[in-house]
């Protein structure tokens, strides 16, 4: 795993080279034949390069983007390189992701992006409705970086009616100060990327974007839904339809539930537990769940769906040295070693 002075040292050895090459390349995304809806996201969709040839003033755009991107990420005060998590700490972070855990999106860098027979389109309409995200490959001397950035509907115009006269496409023409009919397909390209990847790891600079590359973002919907599902078994709480409402429409839920799942706090849920819920919530929100006679929460409430998911998340800490009470839904488990 690169550390941030390493990635800001290839950050000014790809300023300083005049041969850098670089090439863009469309990402789609297809849903494989034959593939089940239960299937697991992140092995649930093929993803297909095309590229497409550049003008050398947007090749310069893209090669400044991506230097930039390094700097300003890697440069930021108190940041860290730290392996992905589902939920992490609200601290400046870039995130580092085995490439061999992104399945079939892996398979763009593996089998695609590194090989010279990458097809070529001349109409961005032939993609536009499987488009998924665009790659920067980036050659410098012997070393390939591939940098990636997600793509959103609104980003794409294509000038092709179904029907003479349905619709005009028009650009302002500095030079003639007039509005002229455009016949072409228009893509608009920010000043970001959401990743690099380099020697086998991506570096995460902007998380949801990647997250929305990968599928990781659906895959936590389905990992939710199974927690949720998980503590149905234990007959301990009451208004979990809120919960599965709440998980289809906030990240944070979906994700929190992953994160329980991930630790293992899906396994088990007692009555016991119940109780040390409800007296950590009074302790330190001075809130409490409404628990019925036979020991179960009833949720009732946003505000109880976020207590509840918190709590099973082990939200609140407490340090081993001062004792003191802390907030944080990151976190590893260890293993006492004495």
């Amino acid at each position: 795993m690169l550390q941030l002075e390493d990635l800001l040292e290839y950050a000014e050895k790809l300023e300083n080279d005049d041969n850098v090459k670089v090439s863009l390349m469309f990402v789609t995304r297809k849903l494989k034949p034959g593939m089940k809806a239960s299937a697991k996201v992140l092995d649930k969709f093929d993803f297909i390069l095309n590229k497409v040839a550049l003008s050398e003033e947007i090749s310069q755009y893209f090669k400044s983007v991506l230097i930039n991107q390094i700097k300003t990420q890697a440069s930021k005060d108190d940041i860290e390189v730290k392996p992905y998590t589902v939920i992490g700490d609200d601290l400046p972070q870039v995130y580092s992701y085995a490439l061999n855990n992104a399945l079939s999106f892996s398979k763009v860098i593996t089998e695609q992006a590194r090989a010279d027979n990458t097809p070529t389109i001349n109409c961005l309409n032939d993609i536009k409705n499987d488009l998924w995200a665009y790659c920067i490959k980036v050659k410098s001397g012997d070393k390939y970086t591939y940098s990636f950035r997600k793509v959103a509907k609104g980003k794409i115009t294509t000038n092709t009616p179904d029907t003479l006269g349905k619709k005009l496409s028009a650009m302002f023409d500095k030079s003639e100060a007039e509005l002229q009919e455009f016949d072409g397909s228009v893509i608009s390209f920010d000043d970001k990327i959401d990743c690099l990847c380099i020697d086998e790891q991506f570096y995460v600079f902007h998380k949801s974007g990647f997250e929305q590359i990968l599928g990781l973002d659906e895959e936590f919907t389905k990992t939710a839904q199974e927690t949720v599902e998980a503590i149905k078994g234990f007959d301990l709480v009451e208004g979990l339809d809120l919960v599965e409402k709440e998980l289809l429409q906030k990240s944070t839920i979906r994700k929190t539930l992953s994160s329980i799942k991930q630790k293992g706090n899906d396994k088990s849920l007692t009555k016991f537990e119940i109780t040390a819920m409800n007296e950590i919530l009074q302790k330190l929100e001075g809130e409490s769940f409404e628990i019925t006679e036979d020991g179960k929460i009833i949720l009732s409430n946003s505000k109880d769906v976020k207590y509840f998911v918190k709590l099973l998340n082990d939200y609140y800490k407490q340090g081993m040295t001062t004792k003191k009470y802390y907030t944080s839904n990151a976190g590893s488990i260890i293993d006492p070693q004495g």
